[in-house]
């Protein structure tokens, strides 16, 4: 797992005007991040390359809010890559992307644990 932090609240912070409206979009961002990527490695396992990419889209959405900056692009790219390369090409950079990933949940969680 990285040992930089992920995790980055300035954005999200400016978008929230209240605690409660963070721990809000933290709750929903956890839930959305473990949820994507588990159905973007089932679409990578069957082939589904519709599947990954409107999971990659979904997380393109969120990850300005709640990740480092260099980690949000990374996924911006590959949500484009997506669109434009076949699964054998972006299922390579996912996984490539899979431990800032779950570094990234592990932070939120601990974040929220900390509420």
């Amino acid at each position: 797992m990285p040992t930089n932090p992920l995790l980055d609240l300035t954005r999200a912070k400016q978008f929230a005007f209240e605690a409660d409206q963070l721990n809000e979009l933290m709750v929903t961002f956890e839930q959305s991040l473990t949820q994507e990527m588990a159905i973007i490695q089932a679409g990578l396992a069957t082939g589904d390359a519709l599947k990954v990419e409107h999971s990659l889209h979904a997380l393109k959405g969120f990850m300005p809010l709640f990740a480092h900056e260099s980690l949000a692009q990374a996924m911006t790219d590959l949500y484009q890559t997506s669109r434009d390369k076949p699964l054998q090409v972006t299922g390579p950079i996912f996984t490539s992307l899979v431990p800032s990933l779950s570094g990234l949940l592990v932070e939120v969680r601990e974040s929220l644990s900390a509420l």
